[in-house]
């Protein structure tokens, strides 16, 4: 009880900090449109060291971005380019990732380098008498489960379901199913958690 009053307390207090960078994101929004101004603001938060920075940049992104929860760290260096991501209760993403529209649930945690870019099409590449970075791509939202573990260096293109552990440097092109431990590139499915899996007592109790 105590611990979540504070986190209340901390998270308006940084809001006042915030303010001027979220009335600058309000005017970039109406000059340069939606992707752009949520891509400016998370670079400029994203430079906010420390766990001043995180409480800061958490107070931020949750007026930019779709919904960010309760006792979220967002690591120094992490830039959220799309303003449809949404983060859940307890998610942990490290130093340095790169997250486009993605959905992540409770309690997941991302290692420092992951990059979940807004599906794998972003870019059309039918056509070969234009460049392809004028060819029209798909963007969607890649989804993450709750209690997952995404490694370090990961490119995650497909949905991960829940409780999955993602190997670092593995990149998903393929949807990992729940409780699945996937590893490579292209990640393939090595076994299920629950395979392994140990009942007891939580650490402290």
């Amino acid at each position: 009880m105590m611990k979540s009053l504070l986190n209340r307390i901390a998270d308006a207090a940084a809001m006042v900090v915030v303010a001027p960078v979220w009335f600058l994101y309000l005017m970039l929004r109406l000059l340069t449109g939606r992707v752009h101004a949520c891509m400016s603001i998370a670079q400029r938060a994203s430079r906010w060291p420390g766990d001043g920075g995180n409480v800061l940049r958490r107070a931020l992104l949750r007026r930019v971005l779709r919904h960010v929860g309760r006792d979220v760290v967002i690591g120094y260096g992490t830039v959220v380019t799309k303003d449809t991501a949404e983060l859940g209760d307890g998610v942990w993403i490290g130093p340095y990732c790169v997250l486009g529209s993605v959905r992540i649930g409770d309690h997941t945690m991302l290692a420092e380098h992951v990059c979940v870019p807004s599906g794998s099409a972003q870019h059309g590449t039918s056509r070969i008498d234009i460049p392809m970075a004028r060819q029209k791509g798909e963007f969607r939202t890649v989804n993450i489960g709750c209690d997952c573990w995404i490694g370090s260096n990961s490119v995650i293109m497909a949905d991960v379901g829940d409780h999955c552990i993602v190997g670092a440097g593995s990149v998903v092109t393929k949807p990992v199913p729940d409780y699945a431990i996937a590893v490579g590139n292209p990640a393939k499915v090595i076994g299920d958690r629950r395979d392994k899996a140990t009942t007891g007592t939580s650490p402290g109790e």
